[in-house]
């Protein structure tokens, strides 16, 4: 008997081939795929059309679909396989899984429940099918996300998991959308909204400011609360009067919701103050995102011939650190202006804040002295082939002992780097260069094989125009083979501009150079563009690692991840390796190359040679 995954309620009608009322009506279309009636969050949209194609061709399936429902119908958001957008209720397939949560069969023929439905005795033939539920902010279900085959079939453990993450993705960007259109609703409310500005009031502002709460606590990153005082508006009232004091106000709104300048939303507070937010991932980051926010505000102002400058004061208050309710976070940014002002007429409610922006304003500032007085050092881990025969190559990290601040990890200063867009060319510059110097002198004879040298460049990077000539040269003016360089970089880094990013390594390819993709697991990014990305090699996350050889879903897993990667022709390098039993269980799953401290941690250049001559003359040396 075929595999039936799930408790499914018993039939309330019988589907009878020779009932004319149990044949599946026709999808039904108007002239923008939908009927009128349609749900709003029915309507297709290309990102989503992106995902079922992924899932198309991750489980190599004719048909799958994103479906939601309404009281009567079910909506094909997005599928492949597919005509049309719409489905009775009574006659769909999917809504037998809506109260289980996943829903599989492998043989609809063999199934009693299944063998005489429409969808089954004729078209589209379904043999075999997977549903995952989505469901609300509120769980409750409103959809699916669905694999059909016109052959039999079963999903192993890790497919399966494969499924349920991918109905994770889809059902986490819906709930996202339905909760920026609540949002852009509240932000229409025109009564709500100040007459010299437009801007909503402090009420309006309060309650988006909580929706946007939400939606940080969701995605894991900081809202930035900012209390705007105007400190000479009085005076421009005493001078120009009351009509150049509107006009200041609202070309001061304006530049608040400006693209460009990143706020997620503002308003008017009070005569001569403006409320606004933004977000940041890193607390490090909060006063070189409200920089540049002052330095816009406080920009001459043209009126009539004469040239007004603004004096703008900031109190800021930071979420989740000075707390989650939106009249608490406004009230703690205006609390934030009675004290000190600590960096440029920006002040600070919490002292952690206060220190950690100021801890990355200083790492900023020192860093390009340490890179232009060449002040850090390069730290090379080596890659071990999986059965431990030989060392394939090296990854080349940063490190950096400054004087004042004492040791600075990557993980601190390489972010701050990629921000500033001078600070990610030195950084870059810097890397390539010394990474060509040492590499030419390795192998250590002729006929010893190849070693392949990584370097992790900032995404950014591949933005620039010239960055293809800028590697090609640094590799010529050293002597060194193309062939010999890898290009690392993270698959979250990618989302800026995709396709400029891909036009840039397929030229680097082309030129012989390897490319990887680093951390591959912590974000989506790699599920999106995997397949189209001009990648080599595939670096499995340390985080994904720590978990075996012991945890089964961990090993499942990674198996899956390493078949998938040699599905797409990659060499597949495990990050973090630490016992003898990883690496005998990573062998096993099929991975190519090793790297962690179980052969070696970071050491400087000439540690890695010794560790280079020992084992190519069969000496494993033990762990550096």
């Amino acid at each position: 008997m075929p595999r039936l995954v799930t408790c499914v309620l018993s039939f309330k009608q019988a589907y009878s081939m020779d009932d004319e009322s149990n044949r599946c009506p026709p999808l039904q279309n108007d002239d923008n795929g939908l009927t009128a009636q349609h749900p709003p969050d029915a309507a297709p949209e290309a990102h989503f059309d992106r995902y079922i194609h992924l899932v198309s061709q991750v489980f190599n399936v004719p048909i799958a679909f994103i479906s939601l429902f309404d009281e009567n119908s079910q909506w094909l958001k997005s599928s492949v396989g597919m005509e049309g957008r719409e489905i009775s209720r009574e006659f769909s397939f999917c809504i037998h899984a809506l109260e289980h949560g996943y829903m599989e069969v492998s043989d609809t023929l063999e199934s009693d429940l299944f063998k005489r439905h429409r969808a089954v005795i004729s078209y589209p033939y379904i043999r075999f099918y997977a549903g995952v539920v989505l469901r609300d902010s509120n769980r409750k279900a409103i959809g699916t996300l669905c694999l059909s085959d016109t052959q039999p079939r079963a999903l192993n453990e890790v497919e399966r998991s494969w499924l349920l993450a991918f109905g994770n993705i889809v059902e986490e960007q819906i709930n996202i959308k339905t909760q920026i259109l609540e949002m852009r609703h509240q932000a229409s409310r025109i009564n709500q909204r100040d007459a010299r500005t437009g801007l909503p009031d402090e009420t309006l502002l309060g309650e988006t400011l909580d929706n946007l709460v939400q939606l940080a606590e969701t995605e894991s990153y900081h809202l930035v609360v900012l209390h705007l005082r105007i400190n000479n508006l009085d005076e421009i009232s005493r001078l120009h009067g009351r009509k150049y004091r509107n006009a200041i106000l609202k070309c001061l709104a304006d530049r608040l919701i400006a693209p460009d300048i990143g706020i997620l939303t503002a308003g008017n507070i009070d005569i001569d103050r403006f409320g606004a937010v933004v977000s940041i991932y890193s607390l490090r980051d909060l006063f070189g995102v409200i920089k540049p926010i002052i330095n816009k505000l406080n920009a001459p102002i043209d009126l009539d011939g004469h040239t007004v400058r603004p004096k703008i004061d900031v109190g800021v208050s930071v979420s989740p650190s000075d707390g989650i309710n939106p009249d608490d976070l406004l009230e703690r940014a205006r609390t934030a202006l009675k004290a000190p002002k600590t960096y440029e007429n920006i002040h600070v409610f919490t002292h952690r804040t206060e220190e950690s922006a100021l801890r990355r304003h200083e790492v900023e500032q020192r860093l390009e002295a340490a890179l232009s007085g060449n002040k850090l050092q390069q730290h090379y881990q080596p890659l071990v082939s999986a059965d431990g025969s030989g060392v394939v190559g090296f990854e080349a990290l940063a490190r950096w002992q400054d004087n004042k601040l004492g040791a600075i990890s990557p993980g601190e200063f390489v972010p701050i780097a990629e921000k500033n867009a001078r600070l990610s060319r030195l950084l870059t510059d810097w890397s390539l260069e010394l990474v060509c110097q040492k590499a030419f002198h390795w192998p250590l004879k002729l006929s010893d094989p190849s070693l392949k040298i990584g370097v992790n460049i900032p995404a950014n990077q591949f933005y620039q125009p010239n960055f293809v000539e800028q590697v090609l040269r640094t590799l010529g003016e050293h002597n060194l083979a193309p062939q010999r360089l890898t290009l690392e970089l993270t698959e979250e880094s990618l989302l800026t501009d995709i396709d400029r990013a891909i036009s840039t390594m397929d030229k680097l390819r082309n030129s012989g150079i390897s490319l990887a993709l680093d951390d591959f697991g912590t974000g989506y990014s790699s599920l999106n563009y995997l397949k189209r990305l001009p990648v080599d090699v595939l670096k499995i996350d340390k985080s994904f690692i720590d978990d075996l050889p012991h945890d089964e879903k961990a090993i499942n897993l990674v198996s899956g991840i390493i078949r998938i990667a040699h599905g797409l022709g990659l060499t597949v390098v495990a990050e973090g390796v630490e016992y003898q039993t990883q690496q005998t269980l990573l062998e096993k799953l099929g991975c190519d190359v090793l790297q962690g401290y179980l052969f070696s941690r970071p050491v400087d250049a000439d540690k890695a040679l010794n560790f280079l001559e020992a084992w190519s003359q069969g000496s494993h040396p033990a762990a550096m």
